[in-house]
């Protein structure tokens, strides 16, 4: 029978956990995902927002904006990548109902590159995001 000793065992073990991927470290995608946005209210100087404020998303994923404040929000797309071709995807329609939500399915209407997008009633105050569209792009917050 096999017996390794206790310190090999550790150092076996100390060897495993450093070069597993950690949590948040680029690792291969497996199909689309869905990428949850809330638009809240927080208070403060910047009273809505999107959370998070920053997206990364790839071809196939689908971005589910989600209310969870007491006003009026919407989606709106005020810079696109080059060649993007939103159409009517470019401006979402008002969530007023908490937990209402809107789906938006990143498409061949979205070619790789940066968006930014803004709530219409609260743009003036803050009440912007950003999303980055990119074969490899993987995000936190699926």
């Amino acid at each position: 029978m096999l017996r390794i000793s206790p310190v090999l065992a550790l150092m076996a073990v100390t060897l495993a956990a450093y070069t597993a991927p950690a949590a948040g470290q680029d690792a291969p995608r497996s199909g689309p995902h869905m990428i949850v946005v809330k638009l809240v209210e927080r208070g403060g100087s910047v009273p809505y927002a999107f959370e998070p404020g920053n997206i990364d998303v790839s071809q196939g994923d689908t971005v589910r904006f989600v209310q969870a404040a007491n006003a009026p929000h919407n989606v709106r797309f005020t810079k696109t990548a080059p060649g993007a071709k939103l159409g009517r995807a470019a401006t979402g329609p008002y969530l007023v109902k908490k937990d209402q939500t809107y789906d938006l399915v990143i498409d061949s209407r979205f070619t790789n590159g940066t968006y930014a997008y803004v709530c219409d009633p609260h743009e003036m105050i803050g009440m912007h995001g950003s999303m980055t569209v990119g074969s490899t792009a993987l995000s936190g917050s699926k």
